[in-house]
């Protein structure tokens, strides 16, 4: 996926859309395959200003897949920041270009994901906590509300035409020594540590509850049962020529996390999935660096295995393939 630089000043317009999604007596969505909107944007196109530090890839179904800590500019107008993480996420941008180029090459012509991408460096910028910490100066603030804006025009055009949109949000391990792909879901180890009883009551506080509202499955089904993301890339192996296998937690295999630093979810997860109306549900989509993204084949592969896993959550759940399949 090429960094296109496009010279764009936009413009937060209201989008022209139709809700054309029915739902069953269960409140299941019936419809298979989602709606074509149309968008003040054109699908497919890179959205930016002169500089190009965030775009935002212009998308047409329901899923939106969010950049944060991948950056390499140290633009001089902006400080170094004296609190919170400052490493980088290497290739996290990695494993959302080949989501995006497997979503387009699927052949399922016209239809792209949402992706926003921040392409400042974690140490001067970090548009995935609060503004006092992650955007230290004015300048930092600009590109901080930017970024954000454009993940509020994926979230509106996704929330009028399809009803119900997933969030997927790309970070990394700050322990090296943790070998396992983290789904956070704001449900804590601690609740992960419980029985699928206890599970089945917490699709309110979780980053999952606006699929959750549309699914006949129990919710511990989706969080780590067999409609989840954490099962689906397990039985997943991809792919020419060093097929990979990952370790995923929460799922049928590892219902619970094994690192204290569990990262159960963070800022752009929570914002626009936790309150009780959204219509966003949301991932963390946390990745070790060794063995995960320390070489192309490595983030090719989490790309790809991540798009058929979340898509498995998303038409079981609601009966709607994201690439319309």
């Amino acid at each position: 996926m090429e960094k296109l630089q496009m010279v764009l000043h936009t413009r937060f317009t209201s989008l022209i859309l139709l809700l054309l999604i029915s739902c069953s007596d269960s409140n299941r969505a019936t419809q298979s395959v989602p709606p074509t909107p149309i968008i003040t944007y054109t699908p497919g196109e890179i959205v930016s200003d002169i500089d190009g530090r965030i775009q935002y890839y212009v998308g047409n179904t329901p899923v939106i897949i969010t950049v944060p800590h991948d950056g390499e500019e140290t633009p001089s107008t902006i400080p170094e920041r004296n609190v919170g993480e400052l490493k980088r996420a290497e290739n996290t941008l990695g494993i959302a270009e080949y989501f995006y180029n497997s979503f387009i090459g699927n052949g399922a012509t016209g239809l792209y994901p949402h992706i926003i991408i921040n392409n400042i460096n974690r140490s001067k910028l970090d548009p995935d906590t609060s503004p006092q910490i992650g955007a230290q100066n004015e300048y930092a603030l600009s590109y901080f509300t930017r970024y954000h804006n454009y993940i509020q025009v994926a979230v509106d055009s996704t929330n009028t035409n399809f009803g119900v949109g997933i969030l997927v949000n790309l970070s990394g391990h700050s322990n090296d020594d943790n070998d396992f792909i983290e789904l956070g879901y704001l449900l804590s180890k601690n609740d992960l540590d419980g029985s699928d009883s206890l599970i089945d009551n917490m699709s309110y506080k979780s980053s999952l509850n606006a699929i959750s509202n549309l699914s006949d499955s129990n919710f511990s089904e989706i969080v780590r049962g067999f409609d989840s993301i954490g099962k689906k890339m397990m039985d997943l192996n991809c792919c020419k020529p060093i097929y990979y296998t990952f370790d995923v937690t929460p799922s049928i295999q590892y219902p619970s996390p094994q690192s204290e630093n569990y990262n159960s979810g963070g800022y752009t997860v929570s914002k626009y999935t936790s309150s009780v109306d959204s219509n966003i549900s949301g991932v963390e989509f946390v990745t070790p660096f060794n063995g995960h993204r320390d070489n192309p084949y490595g983030y090719i592969a989490l790309g790809r295995m991540l798009l058929e896993s979340v898509d498995h959550l998303f038409f079981l759940s609601t009966g709607i393939s994201l690439m319309g399949d």
